[in-house]
């Protein structure tokens, strides 16, 4: 057993135990950011405080590995195409008619952001990096501890503080299992030669620069509303739908109440107040929520929601798993915002 798994507890060794042999018949397909039609995995339905005690460990050389399996790799595919998305990131694109669509033979090879996609200071240039097993560019050189320590505590290769632009402060919330799974099916993609810079920012990066504020969870709350803030923290929802402050800090005041700018080739774009407040999605019903993110179009009114909203890789997410993020997002705090 790892200290991964001792962490989560006696309770939650009893579901991974169960959750194991669900994986052989219910598989699934998804987004770290792309379309993805594999079979469906179940998400873990864990407490707040023993997914805390999971992700405060972290692993070592000699205790953490993943070894390769079906169930893993069809798990890893899931959480990496739909739920967090990576390819969004992680591959290069091409925008076209109003849709993204990925460049062919380049999934999950990297890339550099466009300027002004996100707001950045003078000078700056963010880098996805490439997440292909090649030995020279991607991550085929390093060990499944290195990998774990890159996803769950933005601590990359060699030491090196990854830019919080990577979601890792959503990410440490993962149970192992999850993790390794991860890795499994990131290792298990075509290998793509694709050299990249580094990301330069007019300052130092450090790990945990900007952190995204916690995610309140009661401590009675139910199992679909646990299972939906695990799951928001993993598509990081709180990233895109917080704003940010000068400085770079999020406002904690403003969780998930929405107004980030984005700009790019769509035009400009401001992500939408997701809390349950009338200027939020108070009024939306679970059917419209779900509907919404299947089809990226608001049901009701048929607005289309801007392509930089990752509804391409959650329509192929579980219904059940769109109906736990609604249910959790109906116990945040409703802030007033537009």
């Amino acid at each position: 057993m790892d200290d991964g798994v001792k962490a989560i507890g006696e309770r939650e060794i009893g579901m991974e135990k169960n959750r194991r042999s669900s994986f052989r018949n219910r598989i699934s397909a998804g987004m770290l950011l792309l379309l993805a039609a594999a079979c469906m995995a179940v998400v873990p339905r864990l407490s707040g405080h023993a997914i805390h005690r999971a992700a405060g460990k972290r692993s070592t050389a000699a205790a953490f590995t993943a070894k390769p399996t079906p169930a893993r790799l069809a798990r890893g595919r899931y959480l990496v195409e739909t739920v967090a998305s990576c390819f969004d990131c992680h591959s290069p694109h091409e925008y076209v008619n109003g849709q993204w669509f990925g460049k062919p033979g380049m999934k999950g090879a990297g890339q550099v952001f466009p300027p002004g996609f996100v707001q950045l200071p003078p000078g700056a240039e963010i880098v996805a990096s490439n997440i292909t097993p090649d030995r020279q560019t991607g991550i085929g050189s390093w060990t499944d501890a290195q990998i774990e320590q890159a996803i769950r505590h933005g601590i990359g290769k060699g030491g090196r503080p990854l830019f919080d632009m990577m979601p890792y402060s959503g990410y440490r919330y993962l149970t192992t299992e999850d993790v390794k799974s991860i890795i499994v099916y990131l290792r298990s993609l075509p290998p793509v030669h694709n050299a990249l810079p580094r990301t330069k920012m007019p300052f130092p990066i450090h790990v945990n620069m900007n952190s995204t504020p916690p995610l309140p969870l009661a401590k009675n709350a139910p199992g679909d509303v646990r299972h939906g803030w695990y799951l928001v923290h993993m598509a990081g929802c709180a990233d895109c739908h917080t704003q940010i402050m000068p400085g770079g800090v999020r406002r904690e005041s403003m969780l998930l109440a929405g107004g980030m700018d984005f700009h790019g080739p769509f035009g400009n774009a401001v992500s939408l107040n997701i809390t349950p407040s009338a200027s939020g999605i108070g009024s939306w019903t679970e059917a419209m929520f779900v509907r919404t993110l299947q089809t990226g179009r608001v049901k009701g009114t048929g607005r289309k929601l801007s392509p930089i909203m990752p509804y391409a890789s959650f329509m192929h997410m579980k219904p059940s798993d769109l109906r736990a993020i609604y249910s959790y997002l109906r116990t945040v705090p409703p802030v007033s915002h537009k």
